[in-house]
């Protein structure tokens, strides 16, 4: 079985890992004598920077003929070891540290979007179920009205 990419997307990520890396490239920005909400929020950057990742990586994987969780796990994985190795790049960047805290950022951020996509995902699977008909729904799925079955 061959994985199919999206090109479009595959290069999106190309280009987002490299600003990453152009990102985590810079020495440090005065950061450390800054006030603590400055370092937070600069902290918090990793969030939706890792996020972005994520999106872009499964998009990526969208058209590959695997099961949901296989692409999802996947890219988690991938988007986990770019975090990884982001952290242990900036351990080489003089100024810049590699902090625990920051790759549990990453984390965190690749795993709200993967679980924001996928209730987006099942929730347009569940609407095309209940409205292939037309506006009346025509498919009863038991994960929409599991008692109408019953009688």
């Amino acid at each position: 079985m061959r994985t199919r990419l999206d090109r479009r997307y595959g290069l999106l990520t190309v280009a987002y890992l490299l600003t990453i890396y152009w990102l985590s490239s810079l020495p440090d920005l005065g950061t450390q004598e800054s006030p603590p909400l400055v370092r937070l929020v600069m902290n918090l950057g990793h969030i939706p920077l890792f996020a972005g990742l994520a999106f872009c990586v499964l998009k990526s994987l969208s058209p590959a003929p695997m099961a949901a969780w296989a692409r999802y796990g996947l890219a988690f994985l991938a988007c986990g070891a770019c975090g990884g190795l982001d952290e242990w790049h900036q351990s080489f960047v003089p100024g810049r540290d590699c902090s625990m805290g920051d790759f549990l950022l990453d984390l965190a951020g690749i795993a709200v979007m993967l679980v924001l996509l996928r209730l987006h995902e099942l929730r347009s699977e569940v609407r095309h179920e209940t409205t292939v008909g037309g506006w009346f729904p025509t498919v009863w799925p038991s994960r929409i009205a599991p008692t109408a079955r019953k009688k």
